[in-house]
């Protein structure tokens, strides 16, 4: 027995290492609401340690647990006859089922969950005051279907503009779920793993409700589905890419670019990631070597060159694509502040922490670029309270002077800037975390929840009208996405953390390097680097975490099945 356990321990040691991650994780999660609610006294009194304790070991087995089912079950999950005929072999037939799932949730909230930005972007749109904060290219569709809304109710047409952009919404992110859907038709799924995939993407409440929300993030999610796909057919059928492939992935690649900033960031390392791949199979070429399946070398570069150049070219599409916009639309550059959210959380808790220590010189530089009603404001689990009182033409015109004081602060109080990034990125790595439902309490309209669906467009409610036609259903989802009441029910609550799909996609990647596949780190690395820059943001919502929350079961099916796709490292 005892020799069996080693044996087991010695090939899996995954899923250890995952177990003692998240353990160690959610031990440092318990430990920060602690300190939040009681202090540092008493912190670690017997009562505590005996908690930390127990967490940390029914985390670790919980993880190991899941890990290790959700891989050996899960590899007779998809095994067996793949569907090649009927409707489930039919991506088309996923596109409607997906648009007639959602259906519900749409009339429930009809004509759309006006949430989020989707307000201060149709103020700018309206005013004409456009600000390059927010994707000008999706205000831009806000606004022409407001616009077109507008028109349509002016001659007594009662079609709403909020409802044609959530019907547009809809649309592409069913066509984006679809693309998913024939990667798993290509790949020989099982009717078994069609039809609970069909199921999650229709029923997970998340998928719908973003589905109608004006917010950026559906819009993004949805090229970011569009790239990984295409990446990972490409580096699976291990060939170059046909003419039709390299054209939806450069569209994937320019629409993910101007939804969010953060697309920029993912080609730029995505472009060397690939250079570097081609460089690699360069040097195995140049070394002889061949692969046991026929793949030569030469067409191994002929791969991720191609890839490079189309990632390159589109990043060039951005640039010219993004400075048309602004200078068709007038918009003035976004504030500084928005790229310094973890900085000024690090110094607003040193100066709430210690300000009464502040030499005078730095306290005064520091009130220059921060001043003190912006300290004040200061919440753990969110930035936008101390980011609104941000001097940023101070900071356009001396950027040096904010990061010498930032410095001698980080040699003062170490402490506080090693705990302000993580109450603020608590919700991506603590898996019992609520922060993510609170980070509104006491800020913006005492608001909590899961997802904001109860806003209403105040400068505009003559043409956009909250109807609902469906009160049962959306009483369901509202029990749900306000009322939380998920929250009782321990699997429930884990299952709707954000830091459950940042954690599933990370073991994802470690298990692609424990398998040796490292062909499909590359459209992996689209998910990893969005992770760093989210996690670099002003909150953790669960609009960010969504695209993982879109992309799991399709992520989980690449790990599952070793024989899909070869390497093309």
């Amino acid at each position: 027995m005892y020799g069996r356990i080693k044996e087991w321990v010695k090939k899996e040691r995954l899923f250890l290492l995952c177990g003692l991650l998240v353990a160690s994780f959610e031990v440092l999660g318990i430990l920060l609401c602690k300190i939040a609610e009681e202090g540092k006294a008493g912190l670690f009194s017997v009562k505590n340690l005996l908690l930390l304790l127990l967490s940390g070991s029914v985390t670790f087995i919980f993880t190991v647990v899941v890990l290790a089912g959700m891989l050996y079950g899960g590899r007779r999950f998809v095994s067996g006859r793949a569907e090649r005929s009927g409707l489930l072999s039919r991506p088309v037939f996923y596109y409607f089922a997906l648009l007639v799932g959602w259906t519900p949730c749409f009339l429930a909230y009809f004509p759309a969950i006006y949430s989020y930005d989707g307000e201060p972007q149709l103020i700018q749109y309206t005013q004409h005051a456009f600000n390059n904060h927010h994707p000008i290219a999706h205000t831009l569709i806000l606004g022409a279907c407001y616009d077109l809304g507008k028109y349509l109710q002016q001659r007594n047409c009662p079609l709403d503009g909020m409802a044609i952009y959530a019907l547009l919404q809809m649309l592409l992110l069913a066509g984006a779920f679809t693309c998913g859907f024939a990667f798993l038709i290509r790949r020989n799924a099982p009717r078994r793993m069609l039809i609970a995939t069909l199921l999650w993407c229709v029923f997970f409440p998340v998928h719908p409700l973003m589905a109608i929300s004006t917010t950026k993030d559906t819009f993004f999610t949805a090229f970011f589905l569009m790239t990984f796909f295409l990446l990972a057919r490409i580096t699976e059928k291990g060939e170059n890419p046909g003419k039709w492939e390299l054209l939806m992935l450069c569209t994937g690649n320019l629409c993910m670019m101007l939804f969010r900033k953060n697309g920029v960031y993912i080609q730029i390392i995505l472009f060397f990631i690939e250079g570097a791949a081609a460089l690699c199979s360069l040097r195995a070429c140049q070394k002889g070597r061949r692969r046991a399946d026929g793949f030569a070398g030469k067409s191994r570069i002929g791969v991720w060159m191609r890839l490079a150049a189309v990632t390159l070219f589109s990043i060039c599409l951005f640039f010219v694509s993004d400075a048309a916009l602004v200078r068709a639309t007038g918009a003035e550059p976004g504030e500084a502040a928005e790229a310094l959210n973890i900085p000024l959380q690090q110094l607003a808790r040193s100066y709430k922490s210690g300000g009464g220590r502040m030499d005078e010189k730095d306290r005064e530089l520091l009130f220059s670029y921060l001043p003190p009603e912006g300290m004040e404001n200061y919440r753990p689990y969110i930035s936008d309270g101390v980011k609104m009182y941000f001097n940023n033409a101070l900071y356009q015109e001396n950027p040096a002077g904010f990061w010498r004081v930032y410095a001698r602060l980080f040699l003062q109080y170490p402490g506080s800037y090693l705990i302000a990034p993580a109450y603020l990125t608590m919700g991506d790595w603590f898996l019992t975390d609520t922060s993510h439902t609170l980070v509104y309490q006491d800020w913006w309209r005492d608001r909590t929840g899961y997802l904001i669906t109860d806003a209403k467009p105040v400068f505009a409610e003559r043409f956009v009208k909250k109807e609902n036609l469906l009160p049962a259903v959306r009483n369901i989802y509202e029990a749900i996405v306000t009322d939380c009441v998920y929250q009782r029910f321990l699997p429930a609550k884990i299952l709707f953390a954000p830091a459950l799909y940042c954690f599933l996609t990370l073991f994802a990647g470690l298990a692609f390097c424990r398998q040796r596949r490292y062909g499909q780190l590359v459209p992996w690395a689209v998910a990893a680097i969005y992770f760093l820059t989210a996690a670099a943001g002003p909150c953790v919502l669960v609009r960010y975490v969504y695209p993982f929350m879109a992309l799991i079961p399709f992520l989980a099916f690449q790990v599952v099945r070793k024989d899909v796709g070869r390497p093309v490292l």
